[in-house]
């Protein structure tokens, strides 16, 4: 069994990427395989809403999306982190989630198996809203593609990076989550 995990923080070693990784590593010990994609290291153009994906089943950019497209293809779960940046998801985040767009047929649903797990995570330096965020996010995984939402992981208060060290709670949560994401 294989799980992905997609890091959308622009920062090195930040908040998001330690719980991604903590879930990963719950996964891993579980005996799953593991791949992780750092969306700011990657090359990936935005949707350019040509359609061509609709008529002929595959994106016509040709850029490190395809790699993704072609894990989540094979994976059994998906995990998706980003922080919440200006109330909403980073940029990094959103072009992944536009490109997500070639998984889907319009009227028939999506191009993915079905039934795949997904855990979604969010940081927050301040607020309250990352949870509503990824409430809604978790509607577009769910009804869009098909994926059954195993949980959404994340706190408030992380502006500093590896400020999420300090909060074993949510640390030993992503740490479970990971190991029990394939199990009914």
């Amino acid at each position: 069994m294989k799980i992905i995990g997609i890091v959308g923080s622009p920062r090195k070693g930040g908040n998001t990427e330690i719980l991604v990784e903590k879930i990963l590593s719950g996964a891993k010990e579980a005996g799953l395989d593991v791949e992780i994609f750092k969306l700011n290291e990657l090359n990936i153009h935005p949707c350019q809403g040509c359609n061509f994906c609709q008529e002929n089943g595959r994106c016509k950019q040709q850029d490190d999306m395809q790699k993704i497209y072609d894990a989540m293809y094979s994976a059994d779960a998906l995990v998706v982190g980003s922080p919440i940046y200006m109330s909403y998801i980073t940029a990094q985040t959103k072009i992944f989630l536009d490109r997500l767009y070639a998984l889907l047929k319009i009227g028939e649903g999506p191009r993915i198996p079905a039934g795949k797990r997904c855990v979604l995570v969010y940081t927050q330096g301040g607020g309250t809203d990352g949870q509503k965020v990824m409430e809604e996010l978790s509607m577009f995984f769910k009804d869009a593609l098909g994926m059954d939402i195993k949980a959404i992981i994340g706190a408030n208060n992380l502006n500093p990076i590896g400020a999420v060290n300090e909060r074993k709670d949510v640390l030993e949560r992503a740490f479970e989550v990971g190991k029990e994401i394939v199990k009914g």
